[in-house]
């Protein structure tokens, strides 16, 4: 695995160039990105000159800078103990980041990837294929989750006898986790490409924000593949067969 090594720190102040600023934290890009800054396209230039270039409040832009941070993972203790309703809204709101935040950063950041005379013009393109691939299947993956897994979840939790028996004819927890195995490892393709996120030699600070960028996206898709496979499937499987055993019990005194 690509791992990232901290270089000697960088007071954040005006004066400090953009290069500079990402290469001590590979954070710090998409902060910039969120303001409109492509790290990339204006590396040797200080922070106080791209600020007065595109009309930014300077102050504001390092406010944001000096409160960025790596987003961290839960505490998988406390999920085990949470509600059901708990964990879907969780995962819900990680889908809402996976797919509005992280996903498009991605493929923003490997889309500007220069090939031109860039040493590594094939792994670039080989990337701008393979990235696009992953994000549409990985988003319709989400979607269709969401449509019928996370959806019979919620009509365990809340719907009539009826509804449930209707709806258990159709869906079990067991299919879904069946289904679910194959999702499991969205990113080999993208791993094997990159050698584990291994740098290639010569590589830019642009190559070496995007290969930072995809560790950190798998690491955050392994621990979501983790909370749904061994906290919200045992839990719901559970709830299915409480319900089960109640619609069961009603029949005999019907």
């Amino acid at each position: 695995m690509f791992v990232f090594i901290k270089k000697l720190f960088v007071l954040l102040t005006p004066n400090a160039t953009i290069f500079s600023i990402v290469e001590q934290s590979y954070t710090n890009a998409y902060t910039l990105h969120s303001v409109g800054i492509d790290f990339f396209a204006v590396e040797e230039k200080s922070l106080a000159q791209v600020c007065q270039e595109r009309n930014l409040e300077q102050s504001y832009v390092l406010h944001l800078l000096k409160e960025t941070k790596e987003t961290p993972f839960p505490e998988v203790r406390k999920l085990k103990k949470a509600s059901l309703e708990a964990i879907l809204s969780y995962l819900k709101h990680q889908h809402i980041i996976f797919l509005q935040k992280k996903i498009p950063f991605v493929a923003y950041l490997i889309e500007k990837l220069p090939k031109e005379n860039a040493p590594n013009s094939q792994l670039i393109t080989d990337l701008q294929i393979m990235f696009p691939l992953f994000a549409e299947d990985f988003i319709h993956h989400i979607h269709e989750e969401e449509d019928t897994f996370f959806y019979y979840i919620t009509a365990l939790l809340n719907s009539s006898p009826q509804k449930l028996y209707e709806l258990q004819q159709k869906y079990s927890i067991q299919s879904f986790a069946l289904a679910h195995d194959t999702h499991d490892d969205e990113m080999q393709g993208i791993r094997q490409l990159t050698q584990n996120y291994q740098l290639p030699s010569e590589a830019s600070l642009h190559l070496k924000v995007v290969y930072w960028h995809l560790e950190e996206l798998e690491k955050h898709l392994q621990m979501h593949a983790y909370i749904e496979n061994e906290i919200l499937f045992p839990k719901a499987l559970v709830l299915e067969n409480k319900l089960k055993n109640e619609l069961l019990e009603q029949s005999k005194w019907n």
